[in-house]
């Protein structure tokens, strides 16, 4: 079944107030062409999740639209840590956001635990930490401590994360929605399978043919995709291996521009309240800064080594 639609119809049919979202973008691919669109769609009091969270979090809650944070750390990688992160923490603006957070191993273990339909998963790294004093919404149930039934030893246990909708970037896709990524994968193949249902981002639509060439690729089946969206640079500022890389000199405008509230409102306003969709995004960057700039973070291209998937 084709499952192709514009990224505005995919959020507005199927991400709602109050969700609980997974955000893929684990280091690269960030999903930017669509948290652009949350934002214009202003759908707020959202959950959100991912290890690794960047200035795509950051943005979401300086838009007022999340209600609770589950994570590791938000940070604006080279640039420190995220202002409108710390502005919602400290000062309360636009509101104070809840916040549970676990480690970099611990979380996507829970993912992983949803999308096998698990309750709970046994981890070790968060023991003896100051993780285990610190509890906010989830209280009791943030994890439980118990004595292994194999040897007694005392085991702790984080419950398993299964979000609404998942909504990841990814290289290519077919119009049934098989989802191809390669690069850093991170926690976004648990996190995508763990949600009821994925929105999935690419940068090209390719055929079945395609995709059925090079399976294991391929992170999410069809059956879990409920739309497939082709964004071309989606993902920018972030980086989509073959593709095209950082913009870290966006990125320092964006932290520039977070240091206040004035900056931080005049930012949206230009990258995504005027701006229509990703096209015209990509055309008012190339405007701003020149095609050169936009073709420098081209990627050349390079073939993996090939294989035979014969038998």
């Amino acid at each position: 079944m084709n499952k192709v639609m514009s990224t505005k119809d995919a959020i507005s049919k199927f991400v709602n107030p109050g969700d609980f979202l997974f955000i893929g973008g684990y280091i690269c691919r960030p999903p930017f062409a669509a948290i652009h669109e949350i934002i214009r769609q202003r759908k707020n009091d959202l959950t959100i999740t991912r290890s690794n969270a960047a200035d795509d979090f950051d943005m979401l809650i300086g838009a007022g639209l999340v209600k609770r944070f589950i994570g590791t750390f938000l940070s604006l990688g080279i640039y420190g840590l995220g202002r409108c992160y710390r502005r919602s923490l400290e000062k309360s603006i636009p509101h104070k956001i809840e916040v549970e957070e676990y480690t970099n191993l611990s979380l996507p273990m829970m993912l992983m635990a949803g999308a096998m339909g698990m309750p709970f998963v046994p981890v070790k790294d968060m023991v003896g930490t100051d993780l285990l004093n610190v509890k906010s919404f989830m209280g009791e149930n943030k994890y439980k401590m118990i004595d292994s039934p194999f040897d007694g030893k005392p085991t702790l246990l984080v419950p398993a994360l299964k979000p609404d909708v998942a909504i990841i970037h990814v290289q290519q896709a077919d119009e049934d929605g098989n989802a191809q990524m390669w690069g850093i994968g991170g926690d976004c193949r648990a996190g995508a399978n763990a949600a009821g249902k994925v929105i999935v981002s690419c940068e090209r639509i390719v055929s079945r043919e395609i995709t059925g060439k090079d399976p294991s690729r391929t992170i999410v089946p069809s059956f879990k995709v409920v739309a497939v969206t082709e964004e071309p640079f989606g993902a920018h500022p972030g980086y989509t291996p073959g593709f095209y890389d950082v913009d870290f000199g966006f990125g320092y405008q964006y932290q520039q521009a977070s240091n206040s509230l004035e900056g931080f409102d005049n930012f949206l306003k230009e990258w995504v309240f005027d701006i229509q969709d990703r096209k015209a995004y990509t055309q008012h960057y190339i405007k701003k800064f020149g095609y050169e700039m936009f073709r420098k973070l081209q990627a050349g291209f390079d073939y993996s080594y090939p294989v035979s998937y014969a038998y």
